[in-house]
């Protein structure tokens, strides 16, 4: 039996070499980086990086040497065999940590493991994850079991484009008709990849390092160094001895990386040349048949070599498995038994799924023959996730719209379920519903926000300079406006959109925001070792909005005028200090006075060092279902509703370990100013997680819009009050 005749090799063609045993063995280094630093030290290793470039030296490698032997790449055909390899055993730790995480996590956000499983699916994780790093007001306090699948999620972008860059280099080839070498036109093309994305990652690092350590654009030259290397390194030809030193400087300062280094903190920037240069160095040292004495000899033991194998599913399964068990466990971190337990674990799982899944793609040559199976694949794959995920989204929709009917129809009834803050009024006749729901219930906790109905950035009210992200208004027109009022600061301003918006639309106010995540209103000097406040983005904000307040001219500025600080049951039991007004709040109030424009501060809430809604959550009682069909159904109505109450009150902190004992907002009252507090509907003896059955806070420290509407005839008329009080000494001294 004769087989066809092999094509002619492309000019400049390169022998192939033979099988890199070596680099599966630093695939088990990499990935036992990751995973030990993630179980035991809490911290980023590294590793990762020395995946995404091991990962690019064979794609690459693959990639010229079917060029050199065919003259063509193929692009099609390899995006279909990259995600046919990848998706599958993916695919099943999608759908298996949906299934466990529903079961492990809070209600409250299953929602956004599903929207993670799709991003991973889809190979976005890493741009999901972007965006809510860079929301200020997103609670990060709780990673997602699929947060890892940010840089499979870089990867898989890399193979897609890398493919279109192979059909650029070869049509520049082609173009040249020979005259230049198609791995000289590579490696300048992958070299200008790597000069324009390290020139970009650094610039990105310094200015926002958390979106850049998920940015593709940031992470490339990663890929590209990778790249360069496989197309050079059959040149490299050193002495053993050297070679070996090499090899082993490389492998010590991979493991050392993540000690060394704030990977986490600094990458991916120039710190990030670090782990790249390591797997180089080891990659170079293992580039001739002879390895005496380097670090091949670790790297190719046959336990070293089953695990990197494996390496691909053990880095799939450890992250989900210790982030549910740190569920269970309350955030406590393992101990070395317990972390043990867990990677050996992972181990096993890894090392199952690879036999099971992985491998046998591999060898089943009748998929790789045709690119049809090789999409069936690819399509049972994500129908996988899909048959997962739609069912319970499909699910929790409709139960969300049972709860909204029953609700309405209470509500319809003057039958308060969740009368809220009205328990505290002292008007308040009602009783609520043993046995509602909890509002906000876990599926409405995205829309707990504050926020008026238009985006006023495109310069309809006034024109806005790029260093004020945002700004928005309720739209009343300035000439039919009763009054306008302008609310400037940070999340903590913005949560009190939402019931000056509802007195705004019934007394015909005009209302303009400012808003700015982690900062809050006040000239401060600029200190970028202390952050926050204190960064330079907040300093131009400041100066930016405080010119265009003067320029709009309204009735009256309204922000929070103090600072809590979190407190849990450990906390000492007088805040005193701990709540104090933001520096350069006077500053700015002082120079709005001498502006003729008054100022409302509003008392801060409570702060927490643990996300309260969530405490309520998983404590038992919280949320009843409301029904009494079964006998003593009242009784255990009755029963529920205390037990709830309960978990509301031991989620909470006592008033005096959360505010101070006056308030600092006392000092500051004067003509030009008007101090509210609401602290007494916050913290009325305690400062409960519930109150009337409604959750006080989303997070750890932001207020419910839900809760904040029930509070709102009170926030109305303490705010019309001083408004008016406001407007009679401002009458009083035009006239004198």
């Amino acid at each position: 039996m004769t087989g066809s005749r092999p094509a002619a090799a492309a000019p400049g063609a390169t022998r192939s070499p033979g099988y890199r045993h070596d680099i599966d063995g630093l695939r088990a280094v990499a990935v036992l980086l990751v995973v030990v630093y993630h179980v035991w030290l809490g911290r980023v290793s590294g590793g990762v990086d020395a995946f995404l470039m091991i990962s690019a030296f064979l794609l690459t490698g693959a990639l010229m040497r079917r060029w050199e032997s065919t003259g063509r790449v193929g692009v099609a055909g390899q995006w279909i065999r990259n995600f046919k390899r990848m998706l599958p055993a993916a695919a099943i730790v999608i759908a298996a940590t949906v299934l466990v995480g529903m079961q492990v996590l809070p209600a409250s956000t299953h929602d956004e493991l599903w929207r993670h499983a799709w991003a991973s699916l889809s190979y976005t994780e890493n741009w999901l994850l972007a965006a809510e790093a860079a929301d200020y007001y997103a609670d990060q306090s709780q990673a997602s079991p699929l947060q890892h699948f940010w840089s499979l999620s870089v990867q898989g972008q890399v193979f897609i484009l890398w493919p279109l860059l192979f059909l650029l280099i070869g049509l520049l080839a082609r173009a040249g008709r020979g005259r230049l070498p198609v791995r000289r036109i590579a490696i300048a093309v992958f070299g200008g990849v790597f000069a324009a994305s390290l020139t970009y990652s650094i610039v990105a690092t310094r200015t926002d390092q958390t979106l850049a350590y998920f940015d593709t654009g940031a992470r490339l030259w990663e890929f590209a160094a990778g790249s360069i290397l496989a197309l050079v390194v059959h040149r490299v030809r050193l002495p053993v001895i050297p070679r070996a030193i090499i090899g082993w400087t490389g492998l010590c300062a991979l493991v050392a990386c993540g000690l060394v280094l704030d990977v986490q903190g600094g990458f991916p920037g120039s710190l990030a040349l670090w782990p790249v240069l390591s797997v180089a160095a080891v990659i170079v040292s293992g580039n001739d048949a002879d390895r005496r004495f380097g670090p091949a000899m670790l790297l190719e033991q046959p336990r070293v070599l089953a695990l990197g194998r494996s390496s691909y599913a053990l880095y799939l399964v450890h992250w989900p498995a210790l982030v549910c068990i740190l569920v269970l466990r309350d955030g406590q971190p393992l101990n070395l038994v317990e972390g043990l337990i867990v990677i050996l674990g992972s181990i096993i799982v890894a090392r199952l799924l690879t036999g099971a899944v992985d491998a046998p793609l591999r060898r089943l040559d009748w998929v790789e023959r045709s690119r049809w199976r090789g999409l069936g694949v690819i399509a049972l794959s994500a129908a996988l996730v899909a048959s997962v995920v739609v069912p319970a989204q499909v699910a929790a929709q409709r139960q969300l719209e049972a709860e909204q009917r029953a609700i309405a129809e209470a509500e319809a009834q003057r039958v308060y379920r969740n009368p809220g803050a009205r328990v505290l009024f002292d008007d308040w006749t009602g009783r609520d519903v043993p046995g509602a729901p909890l509002r906000p219930l876990p599926s409405e906790l995205d829309d707990q926000w504050g926020t008026l109905s238009r985006n006023c950035g495109d310069g309809s009210v006034v024109e806005i300079p790029a260093t004020v992200p945002a700004c928005l208004d309720n739209e009343v027109p300035a000439d039919e406006a009763e009054r306008t009022v302008v609310v400037v600061g940070d999340s903590h301003a913005q949560q009190m959109l939402a019931p000056i918006g509802a007195v705004a639309e019934r007394e015909n106010w005009r209302v303009v925001s400012f808003l700015l995540g982690a900062c809050a209103f006040g000239l401060r000097d600029v200190d970028e070792e202390r952050g926050g406040y204190y960064r330079q983005e907040c300093r131009d904000w400041n100066v930016d909005v405080i010119r265009l307040i003067e320029e709009i001219e309204p009735d009256a500025v309204v922000t929070i005028g103090t600072r809590t600080e979190a407190a849990d049951a450990e906390s000492p039991r007088d805040a005193g200090e701990r709540e104090t007004v933001p520096e350069g709040l006077e500053r700015i109030v002082e120079r709005l006075a001498r502006a003729g424009i008054p100022t409302v501060l509003i008392r801060d809430n409570p702060r927490f060092t643990y996300d309260a809604y969530r405490c309520v959550e998983e404590a038992p009682g919280h949320a009843a279902d409301g029904g009494d069909g079964e006998d003593g159904g009242e009784a255990r109505d009755a029963a529920d509703a205390a037990e709830a109450r309960d978990a509301g009150d031991a989620c909470g902190v006592d008033a005096h370990q959360a505010l101070a004992a006056a308030s600092p907002l006392d000092a500051l009252a004067s003509p030009h100013v008007a101090a509210l507090d609401f602290s007494r509907y916050y913290c009325p003896d305690r400062c409960p997680a519930v109150i009337g059955n409604v959750a006080v806070y989303i997070d750890k420290n932001h207020l419910s819009t839900f809760y904040l509407g029930t509070l709102e005839p009170v926030i109305g008329r303490e705010l019309d009050g001083a408004l008016a009080r406001l407007d009679a000494f401002a009458a009083t001294a035009a006239a004198g």
